[in-house]
């Protein structure tokens, strides 16, 4: 680069020379015009490096609360009662919740008759919000819904499949629009009281209800109809969800048109006692770009003021 702009200025003091007269051009200081944008953009180049100059020292702490969402993504879940659709709104207010828990580990589970892990536990948020777009209806075969697979997979993640330290505070974020069609699970639910695992049931969808789209090849051919012609209108049914959350002490928690965000579960989560697992102290480095770029910056306007004078 300094070779380049060297020869530029070699270039344009024989052409200027030749308009103005050479000692005008000498006034107009090209030589410090040179040194002044080789500076600016030496110091531009070391910007961009980003050059760590100070080491700092900073508290570090692990915290134990994971948590795990189980979204529902059964073929009811395309409903349009709220609008887009019950999974989009959801989707919606899941990627509004994220932002609210820096610091816990989360994880994301898909279900229908079966569950199936999305996403493990990380702190990377923003994994979780990238899995929880690409989460569709039509990833699975099965329409159907069953809450005891989603449960006895997030129970069995948090105590064999993660080995995570037994003092962390779990949690279970089931969201779905109620309509379970599983078999009783009240030996489930019991172990999961034991191993302290706190349950949050959120229902979505509207007591209306409205009829569920039918798609083939990923396109909507129309709406799923029983064997006797008559369509199929699907209803939140969040009477099994109430008593969840009765049996784990929790609140239960609604998405609907007049109400679509989850406050009261980032609430519920935050009221979860967290003990510190990890605490030490790392180093951090700070990164001083900025004080490169702004002398950069002033060499650069420097120079746009050292004009030559034309001659008359």
């Amino acid at each position: 680069m300094a070779g380049v702009m060297y020869l530029v200025y070699r270039r344009v003091s024989q052409i200027i020379t030749a308009w103005f007269s050479p000692d005008q051009y000498e006034r107009s200081y090209p030589l410090l015009k040179f040194g002044l944008r080789l500076s600016g953009f030496v110091l531009i180049f070391l910007a961009l490096i980003g050059p760590y100059f100070i080491d700092q020292r900073g508290d570090s702490q692990e915290v134990g609360r994971e948590i795990y969402l189980l979204l529902d993504v059964s073929a009811s879940m395309n409903t349009a009662d709220l609008a887009p659709s019950r999974l989009e709104k959801a989707r919606q207010a899941i990627s509004a919740l994220l932002p609210q828990l820096q610091g816990d580990r989360v994880g994301l589970i898909l279900f229908t008759e079966n569950a199936y892990v999305q996403c493990p536990l990380t702190r990377d948020l923003g994994a979780v919000s990238l899995f929880l777009n690409m989460a569709q209806t039509r990833q699975y075969t099965q329409t159907g819904t069953q809450f005891r697979a989603a449960l006895s997979v997030a129970m069995d993640r948090f105590l064999n499949v993660e080995r995570n330290d037994s003092r962390s505070a779990r949690a279970i974020v089931l969201i779905s629009d109620g309509e379970d069609f599983g078999d009783t699970y009240v030996s489930l639910l019991e172990r999961m009281r034991q191993a302290g695992i706190v349950l949050i049931p959120v229902g979505i969808g509207s007591y209306t209800g409205g009829p569920v789209p039918h798609f083939q090849q990923d396109r909507q051919v129309g709406f799923k109809r029983y064997e006797d012609g008559t369509q199929v209108i699907s209803r939140l049914e969040d009477t099994r969800l109430k008593e969840l959350a009765t049996s784990f002490g929790t609140r239960y928690v609604s998405i609907t048109d007049a109400g679509d965000d989850l406050n009261d579960v980032a609430r519920q989560l935050r009221d979860i006692q967290v003990r510190v697992l990890v605490k030490s102290q790392e180093a951090v480095k700070a990164n001083l770009y900025q004080f490169l770029l702004f002398p950069a910056l002033v060499c650069l306007l420097i120079t746009m003021f050292l004009m030559p004078i034309r001659k008359i």
